[in-house]
């Protein structure tokens, strides 16, 4: 299977319902069923399909083989309840190589009965805090049945005031974000959320500690002579290649151990201020990020360093565009 072994999606079909609502942002509407169809892939050695369902876009947990049909109803995969879905598909061979997945599509299931809920939610269990020199991350159990949303909520020494900084879906048990550098401290908190039914925060280290906290690692300094006269360039030929894990961005050739150092910054919709997010040794021509970014939407930037001599931010669209933007939800390659 080769690179160019790609599926193209072509939309959700709604069986046993009345109307379809393609107007609403969230997708179609389908009354208690639904099928997913595809354009069928036209390469010789296709062995099948398979169809990757979830309730967030960025997390397809339920993965079922559709072997070599073409369309499949949304009950056989497990779909059987009400709200926002999210699916796509991928192909493989006869080799085990699978292709990249088409384009995620949402939609929206209605007219399950609910279940009888319980007249109370329990606060999220097992709650922990990692921290990194990258990031943090927070993750934790959800004892609800079924399972609930999650709302986390962020302060720091920037901004001291909590702030809700996204709301996870039910079965979404983890929140990730870039690590704020200029900050002294920084907390999280999380609790349990259906609709005006919410829980406890998270118990922390004991049961009053309902928030944790960490300060920023410190990031690594490269402290060089300025060469007189020193003229730095910025950075070229800079690409992103974003994901919903995280994103690569490259620039140019490796250089000699001599050359300058880089420093990339970032911002996001959690925080719009640039916060520094590495600063790499001479010779480097690529940053990987390998971690969730939870925000609407993140950019980055880079420039070169000697000591106090810096160069330009990268130029990115245009000579006036020096900012690599991406939505963390929607994977995109090449410049933004």
């Amino acid at each position: 299977m080769t690179a160019r072994y790609t599926l193209a999606l072509c939309a959700f079909v709604v069986c046993c319902a009345d109307s379809i609502d393609r107007a609403d942002a969230a997708g179609p509407v389908a009354y208690r069923d639904c099928a997913l169809v595809w354009n069928p892939n036209t390469e010789s050695d296709l062995a099948g399909y398979r169809v990757h369902l979830g309730r967030s876009a960025n997390h397809l947990t339920q993965t079922n083989d559709a072997g070599l049909r073409t369309s499949v109803r949304c009950s056989e995969l497990g779909v059987a309840a009400n709200g926002q879905w999210f699916g796509t598909v991928t192909a493989y061979d006869h080799s085990g190589n699978e292709s990249a997945p088409a384009q995620v599509v949402p939609f929206e299931i209605v007219g399950w009965p609910d279940p009888v809920l319980p007249a109370e939610i329990l606060e999220p269990s097992s709650a922990r805090l990692v921290n990194t020199t990258l990031g943090a991350i927070l993750v934790w159990n959800d004892s609800n049945v079924p399972s609930v949303s999650h709302r986390v909520e962020i302060s720091s020494s920037l901004v001291p005031a909590w702030t809700t900084a996204v709301v996870q879906p039910p079965e979404v048990p983890m929140f990730s974000y870039f690590q704020l550098a200029g900050a002294e401290w920084v907390c999280y908190r999380v609790r349990a959320e259906r609709g005006a039914l919410v829980s406890q925060w998270a118990q922390a280290g004991e049961p009053t500690d309902r928030q944790f906290c960490a300060q920023p690692s410190p990031l690594p300094s490269i402290e060089r002579p300025i060469l007189a006269p020193t003229i730095l360039y910025e950075p070229e030929s800079v690409r992103l290649a974003a994901s919903p894990r995280g994103f690569t961005l490259s620039w140019g050739r490796p250089g000699a151990a001599t050359g300058p150092s880089y420093r990339i910054e970032v911002s996001g919709a959690l925080d719009p201020r640039w916060t520094t997010l590495a600063v790499l040794p001479p010779g480097t021509n690529e940053f990987r990020y390998y971690r969730a970014i939870d925000a609407e939407w993140a950019c980055v930037r880079i420039r070169a360093e000697v000591g106090r001599a810096v160069s330009l931010w990268a130029a990115a669209g245009s000579p006036d565009d020096r900012q690599f933007c991406f939505k963390p939800s929607s994977p995109v390659t090449g410049n933004p």
